[in-house]
């Protein structure tokens, strides 16, 4: 067998430093090997090099993956112990709130061996401009038979999704705002299902029943049953201020979920006009009406969509592209 070929047979070592879900809790494959370190806070750092020492005693050419600003800092500091490690930093988010990060990410490059961006969109001063690597997820979870996501809404309530944490990024305040501008087109036979929790929550409550929108609003906090929503709802919508990659937005691609989102972090990437609702903030009310009152053609855009989603953004895909990013950085 030849060195090449040894070399792409052997299994390559990954350590990520994450509190977060990644690509490597999400698949599992005999050329990879993973060992978390399980740093959740600053303070178990410690234990972390310690766990980090003991690797590096039976194992060779590890890649430390760094998910977010907090993880980069950890494993900056573990380089100075650990100067060979190499480190892969994804950020997944391309705003930074303060100064200070950005200027750490800018004076870290030459720390990195790679970024991980989730698009041409994300490209940033600090951020080296090393490989492009879209979230995936697997298709066959979201399939939906045929006679589910239907035109024909006779007598039946439109569901729209919102699904995120109840925070500024995601805009919630502005649900009820978009429930009487429905309302106000004559379009009343529609719910908004808000999944998820957040700091907001007790606000967005009293908003809501202030503004009398209690029966077209309901928050249903956090739940596991994500994929069974996307499944039965008529259209996804996504008002963020900022994001970086949505995975939702493919989970409502591989749905087959109609979408009304706002053009920020990567998502001008992925949805188009012909295949999505890709709306500034003001057409935003608009936008929803349109989906409501010319389903089939909201229904045309999901399936094209769907097409778009399967033949970019497979997890496979995703993996071995990882993958390859690993071995390149690991040599």
């Amino acid at each position: 067998m030849g060195v090449e070929a040894k070399k792409h047979n052997a299994k390559t070592l990954v350590i990520p430093i994450s509190d977060i879900n990644t690509i490597e809790s999400k698949f599992k494959d005999a050329k990879l090997e993973y060992h978390f370190l399980s740093i959740s806070s600053f303070s178990k750092i410690r234990k972390g090099l310690i766990r980090l020492k003991d690797i590096l005693k039976e194992e060779k050419n590890p890649v430390l993956h760094c998910h977010m600003f907090h993880a980069l800092v950890i494993g900056i500091l573990f380089k100075l112990f650990f100067r060979s490690v190499p480190i892969v930093f994804t950020l997944h988010n391309t705003n930074v709130n303060h100064a200070y990060r950005a200027y750490i990410l800018g004076v870290s490059k030459g720390l990195r061996k790679a970024d991980i961006l989730f698009s041409k969109s994300g490209t940033q001063w600090f951020l080296k401009n090393s490989i492009i690597i879209p979230n995936g997820l697997d298709i066959s979870n979201f399939e939906v038979a045929a006679n589910v996501r239907s035109a024909d809404l006779t007598n039946k309530p439109f569901h729209f999704l919102f699904l995120g944490s109840l925070t500024e990024q995601k805009n919630p305040f502005i649900l009820p705002k978009l429930a009487n501008f429905l309302r106000s087109k004559g379009l009343e036979n529609f719910k908004i299902d808000v999944l998820g929790d957040g700091p907001m929550r007790e606000q967005l409550q009293e908003k809501i029943k202030t503004e009398g929108q209690s029966d077209k609003i309901i928050l249903h906090g956090f739940s596991n049953k994500v994929v069974e929503y996307l499944k039965s709802s008529h259209c996804l919508i996504m008002p963020s201020h900022w994001e970086g990659m949505p995975v939702v937005i493919l989970e409502a691609g591989a749905a087959r979920l109609p979408i009304v989102c706002t053009p920020v972090g990567s998502i001008p990437d992925i949805v188009s006009e012909e295949n999505g609702y890709v709306v500034e903030m003001e057409q935003f009310p608009e936008a929803m009406a349109s989906v409501m009152e010319d389903y089939v053609h909201a229904l045309e855009k999901s399936d094209a969509f769907y097409e778009h989603v399967v033949g970019n953004y497979s997890i496979q895909e995703v993996f071995n592209r990882h993958l390859e990013l690993y071995r390149s950085v690991s040599k």
